[in-house]
């Protein structure tokens, strides 16, 4: 009461305007800080669990011919790395032919499971991709096969999943599997994948016949 006296004894003097101007600033700073909060909040939701990375890579086909291949992979939950400690485990994963231009390219292939094996089928007249995972909840979710492998081909151009083929048992990869939290080199070349192979499991390696999981 005693400052509202005070202030209306100020009434039209500079004094009082001084004290409106004063306040007037304190609000917008008031206000300029909750927005500044607000968009801080925003961004980290929005930032939680969407880190991607790109690469090109090499990847020889059973014919001896060396392609370009376009891959990303999608944070999902930590883990470690993608086959070893330390990172996390892609949600989504993708691969598509960069170069050379194929006529019958297939479209980009996508999938929560890592490829492991990218070719093309001359007999079927197929492009395949053999993929694979990490862990007992993806092992869970695929209705516990006998052996770590998911096979996709193209049929009436799009990717659909199959039974394994027997055929492609002791075929060796030739995608990047162990694929390191903190980003790939630009372009992934033959050389690059033959050294971090030494450190995979050889599930990772090769299309095994056999497997007994830990799960």
């Amino acid at each position: 009461m005693a400052m509202w006296n005070f202030l209306k004894s100020l009434k039209g003097s500079t004094t009082l305007a001084f004290f409106q101007n004063e306040a007037v600033v304190l609000l917008s700073i008031r206000e300029a800080w909750q927005r500044l909060l607000l968009l801080t909040i925003t961004l980290a939701i929005s930032g939680c669990g969407t880190s991607a990375l790109e690469w090109n890579e090499q990847v020889k086909l059973l014919n001896g011919e060396i392609i370009i291949v376009k891959r990303t992979a999608q944070e999902g939950r930590s883990l470690g790395e993608l086959g070893g400690p330390g990172g996390w485990e892609p949600s989504d994963m993708t691969l598509e032919i960069d170069a050379p231009n194929h006529a019958d390219k297939p479209p980009v292939w996508r999938s929560p499971y890592v490829p492991m094996l990218f070719d093309y089928d001359a007999v079927k007249k197929e492009w395949f991709v053999i993929a694979t995972f990490y862990t007992c909840q993806a092992w869970y979710g695929l209705g516990r096969p006998k052996l770590p492998y998911i096979e996709y081909r193209i049929q009436q151009g799009k990717w659909v999943v199959v039974p394994l083929t027997q055929e492609l048992f002791g075929r060796k990869a030739n995608l990047l599997t162990g694929v390191h939290s903190g980003g790939e080199p630009p372009l992934v070349t033959l050389e690059y994948k033959n050294e971090q192979d030494s450190r995979a499991a050889k599930k990772y390696k090769l299309i095994i016949d056999t497997w007994h999981t830990t799960c």
